[in-house]
């Protein structure tokens, strides 16, 4: 049997677990950041979808590109009624992160991918759907009431904050 590498005293410090041109994570004064831009600017300046536009295609968006990509993923939060009724059975004791693990891999079942030139759009699908998937499920397992997951809202803040 092989022997792996023991680590004593320092845990992880120093290990490397992947590298990527998409975020720095402590990085000697880099500190946090996504595709070149600190963290705590895009907190301060930028809206959740102009990061997540970032992150997948590398630039922040014009304000054309920021309305069309808010479009699409409006157009993308309905939860498919086999989702719903798996939510339904899921017990309010449950860690909200075992929720959206869950809805996530059932709309994978679902709506299965043909393709890796799907990717995007399956990254989009489960964007747009986390805030409906976490909110369908609380507020059925914590107040019986199964909500329209589907707001005028043009933001995904806006609507989870809708949607509690």
């Amino acid at each position: 049997m092989a022997e792996g590498k023991v680590l004593t005293g320092a845990g992880l410090r120093g290990q490397v677990a992947g590298k990527t041109a998409l975020s720095t994570v402590g990085k000697s004064g880099a500190g946090l950041t996504y595709r070149g831009y600190d963290v705590q600017d895009l907190a301060e300046n930028c809206q959740f979808e102009e990061v997540a536009y970032l992150i997948f295609f590398g630039e922040l968006p014009t304000a054309e590109q920021l309305a069309s990509y808010k479009a699409k993923l409006k157009s993308l939060r309905q939860l498919p009624q086999a989702l719903k009724e798996v939510l339904e059975r899921i017990p309010a004791d449950s860690h909200p992160m075992d929720v959206m693990r869950t809805g996530v891999s059932m709309l994978g079942n679902l709506e299965t991918e043909k393709s890796f030139d799907q990717q995007q759009d399956i990254a989009d699908r489960i964007l747009a759907t986390l805030p409906a998937i976490i909110c369908y499920w609380y507020r059925y397992s914590h107040d019986g009431v199964r909500i329209e997951e589907s707001t005028d809202d043009d933001s995904i803040g806006a609507q989870f904050l809708h949607l509690l």
